[in-house]
């Protein structure tokens, strides 16, 4: 092979991959799929699990507005080589008025605000409520309340269908709440799954 043919073979080898460059995505559009993938070949999106349960007594919470803080772990699939991720979410757990003093009613929740992610407070003294975040509540009850941007819930009235109303502050709904029951036979409070969304 002379100069000349060498020099030509290799001017034609970035034009060939060009080549193939154009026409691979030519074809796919030429020829898009023609239907939906077949059943089973997608799975269901990978969703947070519960690392362990969070677990209270009951004699943790001897009368009403008593709150217990908790961290939550819960482990997210990732396509990464460690496979997963643990996140660590603050919570309250909150003793609310019942019919009875032995009724056990909770309200249980991140303690993320849903405004802009900061974490908020359990603000039992309503004239803490009014001096530090511009809010006094008018059943002079304890209410959760964000220092970041004054965002404050009620755990007794209901929004949404849900408790932990907006009362003040630029938050858009109520905090997001964890699953949990009342264990019977061990007299505990059992958190086992925090409800599904992020921010806002």
């Amino acid at each position: 092979m002379n100069r000349r043919s060498f020099l030509k073979f290799l001017l034609s080898v970035p034009l060939l991959g060009a080549v193939v460059l154009f026409v691979s995505p030519l074809f796919r559009y030429l020829k898009p799929t023609a239907g939906p993938f077949p059943e089973g070949m997608i799975s269901k999106p990978d969703s947070p699990k519960s690392v362990k349960n969070i677990t209270f007594p009951l004699s943790d919470f001897p009368k009403p507005w008593l709150v217990q803080k908790f961290t939550y772990e819960q482990n997210s699939p990732e396509y990464t080589r460690q496979g997963a991720q643990i996140s660590r979410i603050p919570g309250f757990a909150l003793r609310i008025p019942g019919k009875t003093d032995s009724d056990y009613q909770f309200v249980v929740y991140s303690r993320i605000c849903p405004h802009m992610g900061c974490i908020f407070n359990y603000v039992p003294d309503p004239s803490v409520a009014a001096a530090e975040y511009n809010y006094r509540p008018p059943s002079g009850l304890p209410v959760f309340a964000c220092p970041c941007h004054f965002s404050v819930y009620d755990p007794l009235q209901m929004q949404d269908g849900m408790t932990g109303k907006v009362v003040s502050g630029p938050a858009p709904r109520p905090p997001r709440h964890f699953t949990f029951k009342i264990d019977a036979a061990s007299q505990q409070l059992v958190i086992s799954d925090l409800e599904k969304g992020g921010i806002s």
